[in-house]
């Protein structure tokens, strides 16, 4: 445990020395060349891809989507319930084979609910990833060309690991939903 910590830590240490080392590197102007120092931004694509219109048009989609995947699941989850309330209610009078049997088939019905349940689950996670990259490749010209625009030459993702601060001028997320927004329907 102790071994795992202290892995976890060197890891970050190094992560954030690495984006020091690189932040350094991009703004210290080289005297030699005459260069400018380098542009850094942060952009954080769960804020543009949850604040832009087309992010909440695919988060109300995927709302849909769930209410209806929880309905289905409900419906036969319902279904089930009730054949376990009949057989409940059946009992007495069944012989013991048939009781066995009626069993069995619930049993079975369970299984069916649970793999349905799976791939549902699947389904709305594969809906959500789709989404996301869907909205990824439509941010991407948009960021590319502010980039371009702007003269930027590192843009990092401001919830990866290893970025624990950074100076909130540095954020061109809301330029990005803006620039975005008026690029959506």
């Amino acid at each position: 445990m102790m071994k795992t910590i202290s892995t976890v830590v060197r890891f970050f240490s190094e992560c954030s020395i690495a984006y020091l080392i690189a932040g350094i590197a991009l703004t210290v102007p080289s005297a030699a060349s005459g260069q400018e120092p380098s542009k850094i931004g942060v952009l954080n694509f769960r804020e543009v891809a949850l604040e832009s219109k087309a992010g909440k048009a695919a988060k109300a989609r995927l709302e849909k989507l769930a209410e209806k995947l929880k309905k289905e699941m409900k419906a036969e989850q319902t279904k089930l319930l009730a054949r376990r309330k009949d057989l409940e209610a059946a009992a007495p009078r069944l012989t013991s084979a048939e009781q066995q049997a009626r069993t069995a088939a619930l049993e079975q019905g369970e299984a069916v609910l649970q793999r349905l349940l799976e791939d549902k689950t699947e389904e709305l996670k594969d809906a959500e990833t789709k989404s996301i990259q869907e909205l990824a490749d439509r941010i991407d010209p948009i960021l590319s060309a502010y980039i371009t625009e702007k003269g930027f030459s590192l843009i990092l993702e401001a919830r990866r690991p290893g970025l624990l601060y950074f100076d909130k001028h540095l954020d061109i997320s809301a330029e990005i939903i803006k620039r975005f927004n008026r690029t959506s329907k």
